[in-house]
């Protein structure tokens, strides 16, 4: 199991503080009520749940659950990315950057 994240390294560019983030992880989401999960088997007893308390018949994608090609929310956790500190002595920074000191 890997809940969503995004890894985060901070800089300065002519004083002007900013953020390399990189999302990483993986989440579940049904189509039927739109309800999102971080592990696999909490969908799976989710479906039978819905299953159970559902007549049988046609199951519809809910009107909320995003659509390819637009945008939607994400819940992740946002991390110092520590491989970036153990890097300092050895990475190269751009003119006028600097590392923020986080």
């Amino acid at each position: 199991m890997m809940i969503p994240r995004i890894s985060a390294r901070f800089r300065k560019r002519d004083g002007i503080p900013y953020a390399i983030e990189y999302l990483s992880g993986r989440q579940y989401r049904c189509r039927h009520c739109n309800s999102v999960f971080v592990r696999e088997k909490d969908l799976e007893s989710h479906i039978r749940r819905v299953l159970r308390s559902e007549q049988q018949g046609a199951r519809r994608v809910c009107q909320k659950a995003p659509e390819l090609s637009t945008n939607t929310e994400v819940r992740v956790i946002y991390t110092y990315d520590i491989m970036d500190k153990m890097k300092r002595p050895w990475l190269k920074l751009k003119s006028g950057e600097q590392y923020d000191g986080v």
